[in-house]
Order: C-alpha cells, then sequence, then structure tokens
C-alpha cells in the first residue's frame, strides 16, 4: 500500500521567508493555508494533477516525497484572488 503524506514539513528559512513577507501580503499565511489544503487534496487524495505542484526529481532520496509548487495565488497582489505567483 502506497503512504499518503503525513505531514507537511517547513523549513527554518522558510518561515524565515514568510515572516518577512508578511508585513507586506497580509493574506499570505491564509493564501499558503488554502493552496496547501486544497491543492494537496486535489494531487494526493483525489489523483487530480492540475499541474499546481509536482515532485522533485534527481534528490538522491526516496522518501520523504518532496514537491515544489508551481502555481500560488495571493489575495495580498494586486488583482486579489486572480493574482499569483506561477513559475513557468
Amino acid at each position: 500500500m502506497k503512504k499518503i503524506f503525513h505531514k507537511i514539513v517547513r523549513l527554518p528559512e522558510f518561515d524565515k521567508d514568510i515572516k518577512r513577507l508578511l508585513r507586506k501580503y497580509i493574506t499570505l499565511e491564509d493564501d499558503l493555508k488554502i493552496f496547501i489544503e486544497k491543492e494537496l487534496n486535489l494531487y494526493h487524495k483525489l489523483k487530480i494533477d492540475n499541474k499546481g505542484i509536482f515532485p522533485i526529481a534527481g534528490l538522491g532520496i526516496d522518501s520523504p516525497k518532496i514537491y515544489k509548487a508551481r502555481k500560488f495565488a495571493c489575495r495580498s497582489l494586486s488583482g486579489g484572488a486572480f493574482s499569483g505567483i506561477q513559475k513557468r
């Protein structure tokens, strides 16, 4: 039986960056929680890949799987919920 993720780990460097960004983008923490809840649920539990996240290959480890976010919307950016940060 294949394991589904049990927890999400945030690196200290990530938390430091988030803390700094929250000064300017006050909705960022909530937006991140929504992203994790929705995107990871789609990908891992419902098996729907809308290209919002993808596993990072070539790290030399099998477990835990490490994923990178490709699409992320932040309500604090101009454009509201339709704005976003997207890597192409």
